[in-house]
């Protein structure tokens, strides 16, 4: 193992650990308990339902859409890192008001107006947003391997490992010991 650069060459305060496998597990736990729970909605939830608060429901999805799209204009503009992170809610929020349009209006008179918005608007800003999150990200963990000397950066986003502020504050990067579950 190598020493890395020296000390006062590293970004202080910041190390890369390895992802706390708690959660890792927790949130596979969350998935596997989904399973059954979609199995049971597949077999006793009702073909047809009449919703209640129907405009409601969706005006306050738009709502919601609209508070997400000038949160993320106001960090673009101040060129704030939150960026990333509102990029992607604006995507997930696109690409689930595109499937709730979509997959409701099917066999009514307003199918084609949702298909056209869904595929035509909804989905591409969805995918704008996934690719401004990207590039984001990719740039960001650039920035970080240049500026700590970490040589090249991962070929791929997913091999990329999570960077965290050292809780104890030491100066350095904290380099993960070989074995500890690094990319697999």
């Amino acid at each position: 193992m190598t020493a890395g650069p020296p000390a006062r060459e590293r970004l202080p305060g910041w190390r890369i650990g390895p992802p706390n496998r708690v959660v890792a597990v927790a949130v596979l736990a969350m998935a596997a308990g989904m399973v059954p729970w979609i199995f049971f909605l597949a077999f006793t939830l009702p073909p047809h339902y009449e919703a209640g608060h129907w405009r409601l429901l969706w005006v306050g999805y738009d709502v919601a859409e609209v508070a997400a799209l000038a949160y993320t204009a106001w960090a673009a503009w101040f060129q704030r890192q939150i960026l990333a992170t509102t990029a992607l809610v604006v995507a997930v929020l696109m690409f689930c008001d595109a499937w709730f349009d979509i997959v409701t209006s099917f066999g009514h008179r307003d199918q084609w107006v949702t298909l056209a918005t869904g595929l035509g608007a909804e989905i591409p800003v969805g995918l704008f947003f996934l690719w401004l999150y990207h590039r984001i990200v990719s740039r960001s963990l650039a920035a970080y391997h240049r500026a700590a000397h970490e040589g090249e950066l991962p070929p791929r986003f997913r091999s990329a490992r999570l960077v965290f502020e050292s809780d104890a504050g030491s100066p350095g990067v904290d380099r993960p010991s070989p074995g500890d579950g690094g990319d697999r």
